[in-house]
């Protein structure tokens, strides 16, 4: 029987998810135009986007970066 090896293909490296996103499966679409976007990614560095637009908008509602204790055992449920 052929032994199995891996392909190698290990996909886009730059769109590898962060470790910490784990639990983040909820997402938000919208459309901007590219200026718009161009902006905010050169706002960003050296954080990803998606990390900044979270740390932004969490500053605008007053929430914390991190689910509360309360919010993570409802998340695991």
């Amino acid at each position: 029987m052929p032994t199995i090896e891996p392909h190698g293909n290990t996909g886009n490296r730059h769109a590898a998810r962060d470790p910490e996103a784990a639990n983040m499966t909820a997402k938000v679409l919208f459309f901007c135009y590219p200026e718009e976007k161009n902006a905010w990614v050169r706002a960003a560095k050296p954080e990803k986007l998606s990390a900044w637009i979270r740390q932004q908008l969490n500053q605008a509602t007053g929430r914390p970066t991190q689910p509360t204790e309360e919010e993570r055992r409802q998340i695991k449920m």
